[in-house]
């Protein structure tokens, strides 16, 4: 029984460039990103659909400059960020544990991402960066989107952890801010939005 719940953190490859696993899978072949996330006490390891289509959105974009992770959980986005190329890359959580799992996971990784403690709903209006995705729950990405962002609007805005009847009214909330859909991918239940400027 000890050793059970890991059957349920398999490997996923996002195209033919990445590949996410937890520490204890084969590592990807030579070619591909491999990132390993060790789940802790945190969400995920990159197998849920939200997590899976923000990576192939973020896959399809040009690579460089700095991102945000908005609620990064266990990292990987912001780990697989790091590893396709964006620098800096920054990521906030309101759980301490998500900030703890995300720091331990990009030194497993050997990447650099700043991680802090942010409230999204609390805090205030949001971190930004020209690139950010917010793989989280539509109250929050609602929240979001009212409360606006800490600095420029990003020019880029990948956000997901919504269900497809819930991402025409997700997306429609941040044209407040000039962001318009680009492009729409959903796998399951779920879907994930690219928003640009």
């Amino acid at each position: 029984m000890g050793e059970r719940w890991k059957a349920f953190h398999q490997p996923i490859r996002i195209g033919d460039r990445l590949h996410v696993r937890p520490p204890w899978a084969e590592p990807a072949p030579a070619g591909v990103l491999d990132i390993a996330i060790d789940p802790g006490q945190a969400f995920g390891t990159g197998a849920h659909d939200t997590t899976r289509l923000c990576l192939e959105l973020l896959l399809g974009l040009e690579p460089g400059g700095e991102l945000m992770d908005l609620g990064c959980g266990s990292g990987v986005l912001a780990i697989a960020a790091a590893k396709l190329g964006w620098d800096p890359v920054r990521g906030v959580d309101h759980e301490l544990e998500s900030v703890e799992a995300t720091r331990e996971n990009a030194a497993a990784n050997g990447v650099e991402v700043e991680v802090s403690r942010f409230d999204l709903l609390r805090d205030g209006p949001a971190p930004t960066a020209p690139t950010v995705v917010a793989n989280l729950l539509r109250p929050l990405l609602l929240a979001v989107a009212r409360a606006g962002f800490r600095g420029d609007v990003p020019s880029r805005l990948i956000i997901s952890g919504l269900l497809r009847e819930q991402a025409d009214e997700a997306a429609a909330a941040f044209g407040a801010h000039g962001l318009q859909e680009h492009a729409r991918l959903a796998g399951g239940d779920w879907a994930a939005v690219l928003l640009c400027r």
